[in-house]
């Protein structure tokens, strides 16, 4: 924070004051060419009405960028009849005063502004002799508390009427302009400004920060079903390379199958050829018996025995080689079966290998097959999310803290400006209450010296838009209302206006003042008692300069310089103390 808030800088008091040396007029308004010199304290200009008094006045309201003319709606207009131009100039004094000079950018014992008008509208300033923008030269003059616009200092005819008038609001923005203060109220406004700005960038980025939180949800969806598709096609890889390798080991059981077969087949293919073989021995033994029974002529009952017998043993001879025949029919078909069961189980491994490795839990194929096709209508369900979503999730998810960062980022620096701009609230509130108390006696003091009390309240110093400063004023005993322009007589409201400006004149940062006619309807013993109060306040303050305008009568004195003008052949004269006349065509210049 600055320290010049809350009260004037230092610096700027010490720095001491410039004052108006002297004022040029050429074929501006009444005057064809006139030279004012001016001096430290009070300076009264008087002549009679229409000599041209107020005319330097609105000279070096002009000359210094004033856009205010009361007597003319345009520049243009100012500009003494029968000329096409007219030139004003104010000259400072800016002799140093201890090694520093009033206006210490320039390094000049002098510094003379300069206006030019033309008829066609155009001005255009310089400033010892370079040109100048208006805003450079305002931008010089606010440095030393000048602002020609402000009426608490230069106030034309008629401008006590407005001030009056004046919304209360206008009146203290002017008083904290004249004391040099509205800085206070200007980084207010900015930082108001600066706390607006991050509040809009805060809204825009909360709006900002939804939408990227919505797309991280989105991708986050979209990245949980490309994850849990990526595992469900994973698992259906893992199952088809089960199902495989199933379809492999239920292959090599069936060929272990037919081996335990073909080797039963086998053994009872043995078994029947020892059958054959005992069957045929028995036939043998039976015709043998049968032919030594008919050469030794056995009995016919023995012999139909013995051919009984070799019917029986050729009968179960006959069912033994029926049998072997049928088993080696059957051991040939399972042998075909095995070969071409190698055959599939060769194809069948191939098609595993190709897949992965052998993988063995013990479970059908058929219960496989169903796992897979449960799998397959998972992985259906899901859909097809971006492939990119992985990538694009964490892209989105990266944005968002980057935004969340960033709006937690604004919003400490909105709460730090808010705090700040009540800081400054605060410095402004107590520098204007500051201020008041400090005026407030003087003004007090000032009005019992014409018959008068009053007294100055603020309002609304919480809201410095609605902030304003009421002016209070009552004589003769009555009690103090507010100054308005409905309320107090035409004479009282130029008493307790000048008891205003007058209090709050130790105040005012600007090196000079200047009322003009500020003695209209007074009457002769208020309008003494304001110029003793005006030559009091010049005496006590004798690095500020004055200058009063009146077309009354003024009891001088030594401290006063007193400048007279009278209107010659229809053209401003100035007449210096000794009565010199000021209005030479051949002294003047054309800048």
């Amino acid at each position: 924070m600055a320290p010049r808030e809350g009260k004037l800088s230092s610096a700027a008091e010490a720095r001491p004051k410039p004052f108006i040396k002297e004022v040029i007029l050429e074929n501006f308004m009444s005057h064809e060419y006139s030279r004012i010199p001016l001096r430290r304290g009070l300076n009264v200009i008087v002549g009679p009405n229409g000599a041209g008094k107020s005319s330097i006045l609105l000279a070096i309201s002009v000359a210094l960028g004033q856009t205010y003319t009361e007597r003319g709606q345009r520049l243009a207009d100012l500009i003494r009849r029968g000329y096409e131009s007219a030139r004003v100039a104010v000259v400072f004094d800016n002799r140093p005063v201890d090694g520093v000079r009033p206006i210490s950018s320039i390094n000049s014992d002098t510094v003379t502004i300069t206006r030019f008008l033309k008829k066609t509208g155009e001005y255009w300033h310089y400033v010892n002799n370079r040109f100048k923008t208006k805003a450079e030269v305002s931008n010089l003059l606010s440095r030393i508390g000048i602002n020609p616009d402000n009426v608490l200092i230069i106030m034309h005819q008629n401008m006590i009427e407005q001030f009056v008038s004046r919304d209360r609001r206008e009146k203290l923005v002017l008083i904290e302009e004249a004391v040099g203060a509205a800085g206070l109220r200007e980084r207010i406004r900015d930082t108001e400004a600066k706390l607006s700005a991050l509040l809009a960038e805060e809204a825009v980025l909360r709006k900002t920060l939804d939408e990227a939180r919505s797309a991280v949800e989105f991708w986050r969806e979209e990245y949980e079903k490309l994850t849990v598709l990526r595992r469900l096609e994973e698992r259906r890889k893992l199952l088809e390379l089960e199902y495989l390798w199933s379809l492999v080991r239920e292959a090599e059981k069936s060929r272990e199958r037919l081996e335990e077969k073909i080797e039963s087949i086998r053994r009872e293919t043995e078994s029947l050829e020892a059958k054959i073989l005992e069957a045929r021995n028995t036939v043998s033994t039976y015709y043998q018996s049968l032919l030594k029974g008919l050469r030794e002529g056995w009995g016919e009952k023995v012999l139909i025995e013995t051919v009984d017998g070799i019917v029986a043993a050729a009968e179960s001879l006959g069912r033994f080689l029926e049998r072997r025949e049928i088993r080696e029919d059957e051991l040939r078909q399972l042998r075909y079966e095995v070969t071409a069961l190698d055959k599939e189980i060769i194809r069948r491994r191939g098609e595993a290998e190709a897949k992965g490795p052998r993988t063995d839990n013990g479970r059908k194929p058929a219960e496989i097959s169903e796992e897979i096709k449960a799998v397959g209508l998972q992985i259906a369900a899901i859909g097809t999310p971006n492939p990119q979503a992985e990538e694009m999730y964490l892209i989105a998810e990266s944005k968002y803290r980057e935004a969340e960062l960033k709006a937690q980022q604004l919003s400490e620096n909105a709460k730090k400006t808010m705090a700040e701009v009540e800081y400054r609230k605060q410095k402004w509130a107590e520098f204007v209450r500051g201020l008041v108390t400090s005026v407030e006696p003087e003004y007090q003091q000032i009005l019992s010296l014409v018959g008068g009390a009053g007294k100055i309240e603020l309002r609304n110093l919480h809201d410095i838009d609605k902030a304003s400063i009421e002016i209070y004023v009552g004589f003769r005993g009555v009690e103090p209302t507010l100054l308005d322009t409905h309320t107090q007589s035409g004479g009282e409201r130029i008493v307790a206006t000048m008891a205003f400006l007058l209090a709050v004149q130790k105040h005012i940062k600007s090196p000079f003042r200047a009322v003009d006619e500020f003695d209209v309807h007074l009457d002769p013993l208020n309008r003494e008692r304001i110029i003793h109060i005006l030559t009091s306040s010049a005496k006590n303050d004798p690095h500020t300069q004055y200058i009063v305008i009146t077309p009354g009568r003024v009891p001088f004195t030594e401290d006063m310089n007193v400048i007279i003008v009278q209107s010659v052949k229809g053209k401003s004269a100035v007449l210096l103390p000794a009565q010199t006349e000021v209005v030479s065509g051949d002294e003047r210049q054309s800048g």
